[in-house]
């Protein structure tokens, strides 16, 4: 998988592998990836599973994020909510607070 291509400006401030859990016919499914948190938005580029796991937001349309149980992270942005789970999901919390979106 290629890095993310940055904008004009743009600053990564975090990157880690995770997964996305999205629910396929009601059954959770883990679509692992990477996921960038940069000064100017949030990324999931999955690198297995379905494409249609990927998303992109301006911070800007960040609602906020929560912290579950083992570190996973539920963003909400757009009036939609992802499910991330991973190894290195404190790195992206941290991430996540440096760009400024709002923990619940």
């Amino acid at each position: 998988m290629a890095k993310l291509s940055l904008q004009n400006g743009e600053q990564i401030l975090g990157e880690a592998q995770a997964s996305h859990v999205k629910k396929m016919l009601g059954i959770p499914q883990a679509n692992p990836g990477k996921m960038y948190v940069t000064n100017q938005r949030v990324v999931f580029e999955p690198t297995q599973g379905r494409a249609s796991s990927a998303f992109e937001y301006s911070l800007g349309d960040m609602e906020s994020f929560s912290v579950g149980t083992l570190s996973a992270i539920t963003l909400q942005a757009k009036g939609e909510s992802h499910k991330i789970t991973g190894m290195f999901n404190k790195k992206l919390i941290a991430a996540l607070t440096e760009a400024g979106v709002r923990q619940e």
